[in-house]
C-alpha cells in the first residue's frame, strides 16, 4: 500500500493542498499521523479523490459527495475501487446517451432499410450492455 505526503498527494490527484486540506476538515478524507509534524495519506485518499473528482463534474454538491462517500465507510469489499468504477460507468452512460441523442436527427435522415440496420447493431450491443448490468444488480 502507498502512503503519500500532502504535496504527493495533491500532485496525483491533480488538485491543491488546500483542497486536500478542506476535503480532511469536512471528514471526506483520512490521513495518519506519525511522530513528525507529517500527515500522511494512503491509497484510499486518492482513490476517494478521484471519485470526488468524478463527483464534481457531475455538478454534484459536496454534501451529497460526502453523503455518498459515507455510505461506504466501513465495509469489508474493496468499497471504494467498487465505487470508483460504477461511478466511472455512470459516467460512460451518460456520455453514451449524449452521443445517442446527437445521433438521433442523423437517423432521421435514413432510409427505413439503413435505419433497420442501424436499430438491429444498436440492439445487439444495448442488450449485451443490459445483460451485464443486470448481473451488476
Amino acid at each position: 500500500m502507498n502512503i503519500y505526503r500532502i504535496g504527493q498527494l495533491a500532485e496525483l490527484a491533480n488538485v491543491s493542498r488546500r483542497t486536500i486540506d478542506y476535503y480532511t476538515q469536512l471528514g471526506m478524507l483520512n490521513y495518519e499521523k506519525t511522530g513528525s509534524r507529517y500527515r500522511y495519506y494512503t491509497e484510499d485518499a486518492l482513490i476517494r479523490l478521484q471519485m470526488i473528482n468524478r463527483y464534481k463534474e457531475q455538478n454534484m454538491p459536496l454534501t451529497e459527495i460526502k453523503e455518498r462517500l459515507q455510505v461506504w465507510k466501513g465495509t469489508t469489499v474493496d468499497s471504494d475501487q467498487v465505487l470508483l468504477m460504477v461511478d466511472k460507468l455512470a459516467t460512460d452512460l451518460m456520455e453514451l446517451e449524449k452521443e445517442l441523442m446527437e445521433l438521433k436527427p442523423l437517423l432521421d435522415e435514413l432510409d427505413e432499410q439503413q435505419v433497420s440496420f442501424a436499430v438491429k447493431q444498436l440492439s445487439v450491443r444495448g442488450s449485451s450492455l443490459l445483460s451485464i448490468i443486470a448481473m451488476l444488480a
